[in-house]
């Protein structure tokens, strides 16, 4: 299930605008210190989450209620990250085919 989001908030979808990942989508782990920790159930896992600037992320207006829950109960595994980057994928209408 997804909902509208806030500024960058936990399981929010976000795409990379900067940096060698430009164009990569990414669900929004946690934000601190000013640094957002990104994951994609592939390369980046919530063990070893990317690590970016807020200036180098678009936002999309997407937030997983999933994903959120299962991140706050420290429940997450590759498969279900990657099935939530998938679900609001499908939703998003600012993706280009």
């Amino acid at each position: 299930m997804a909902e509208i989001a806030k500024p960058l908030q936990v399981g929010q979808l976000v795409r990379s605008k900067a940096g060698r990942d430009h164009g990569k989508y990414y669900l929004v782990l946690q934000v601190q210190d000013g640094r957002v920790l990104l994951v994609d159930g592939r390369k980046r896992l919530a063990a070893n989450p990317k690590v970016k600037n807020p200036c180098h992320l678009q936002p999309v207006k997407l937030v997983s209620v999933d994903f959120r829950a299962k991140a706050q109960a420290r429940r997450l595994t590759p498969e279900d990250i990657r099935a939530d980057l998938a679900a609001l994928m499908r939703e998003n209408p600012e993706e280009e085919a």
